[in-house]
């Protein structure tokens, strides 16, 4: 129900197929069929889910809980799961291996490029980073909140009573961590889609608990609904977003003129539209992009660009920057897509071409 879902999961990352994945590695992994067979499955599956995106890495705990879990077998579960995990891993090392020296480039200005947001960020703007994908997020911040008190409170009680906690809880805290240690360290908001299972989890937990529980898992069910009520309002009755956006790529191919070699790094993405205006154009999108890429790697390929489309001029490349500067004669063109601020196309779109 949670529109976040299809806001990042589906058409704007490849954080729909790390899930994917990563979810058929947890039903493999609970799964009742022969404990090498599930072992090796979940982790062969858990292995294309960090081959589609690292994030889920930090997430290997959970499938190795529920394979451990009450196994006497733990051991050959836990090797075979790596095995599983191998054999994709395996794979993408033998594809990349030709051209290890450029992905050590490109790993190495994504570990800069980490490093420098987890340091700038302070603690209230990865809380904004954590739940600005929300519908409603000051709402929903409210309900994670009080979800998480009321599993503490549940968990608590079982210690008390000296009760062993059950593995649905067990599997929440290791997942509900998991997740929030990661999305902390990347600095990254699209991540936060992975918070949202979890949280789907930790719902059907508390909704044991007949009175409150149910309360609170309609009342966050409502305010999913609602955000999909305000997501439709907002981008297909009040504002036309297709039109919208089409007019803006229109604009886009329009100010380009008779660019023929373009770096693109904006969103809204306007690569398919002017392949498909002009196929002839020669693209290079988000290549370096933001990274802190020397430019003695790409100085040669950027010099040889008609046209430059940026979004955010705050994040753009030193060395592209260097260029742009250097040269006066560079067409500069500047306009901001009309929408409201909290619009999915509330972006600037900044384009530099050279003169005719």
């Amino acid at each position: 129900m949670e529109p976040l879902f299809f806001r990042f999961g589906i058409p704007a990352r490849m954080e729909g197929a790390t899930i994917l994945f990563f979810i058929a590695s947890l039903l493999l992994a609970s799964s009742n069929i022969h404990f090498l067979i599930k072992s090796i499955l979940a982790g062969l599956f858990f292995g294309c889910s960090v081959m589609t995106h690292p994030f889920a890495a930090s997430l290997g705990l959970i499938p190795l809980y529920l394979l451990i879990y009450d196994n006497p077998r733990r051991m050959g579960s836990l090797c075979t799961f790596f095995i599983g995990v191998g054999i994709p891993v395996i794979g993408w090392i033998y594809y990349i291996y030709p051209d290890w020296e450029l992905f050590v480039v490109q790993f190495g200005a994504q570990l800069e490029r980490k490093k420098a947001l987890f340091s700038t960020f302070d603690l209230i703007t990865k809380l904004k980073i954590f739940i600005f994908g929300f519908a409603y997020a000051k709402i929903r911040i409210f309900i994670i909140a009080f979800q998480v008190f009321l599993i503490s409170l549940l968990s608590y009680q079982r210690w008390t009573k000296g009760e062993t906690l059950p593995k649905r809880y067990v599997l929440y805290w290791i997942w509900m961590l998991s997740v929030i240690l990661s999305i902390y360290s990347s600095s990254e908001g699209w991540y936060v889609i992975h918070f949202l299972f979890p949280f789907a989890l930790g719902m059907a937990i508390i909704s044991e608990q007949k009175v409150i529980g149910v309360r609170l898992a309609l009342f966050g069910i409502l305010i999913s609904l609602a955000g999909w009520l305000h997501f439709i309002y907002l981008h297909h009755i009040k504002y036309n977003s297709e039109q919208i956006l089409n007019e803006h790529f229109e604009k886009v191919y329009t100010s380009i003129g008779s660019s023929h070699k373009i770096y693109i790094q904006a969103i809204p993405d306007p690569y398919f539209y002017l392949k498909a205006q002009n196929p002839n154009l020669q693209i290079l999108e988000f290549i370096p992009g933001e990274l802190s890429i020397p430019s003695e790697v790409f100085k040669q390929t950027i010099s040889e660009q008609d046209a430059f489309i940026f979004y955010n001029e705050d994040l753009i490349n030193v060395a592209i920057k260097e260029l742009l500067d250097a040269d006066k004669d560079w067409i500069r063109e500047e306009w901001t897509i009309p929408v409201p601020p909290q619009h999915w196309l509330a972006f600037k779109t900044i384009i530099y071409r050279k003169p005719k």
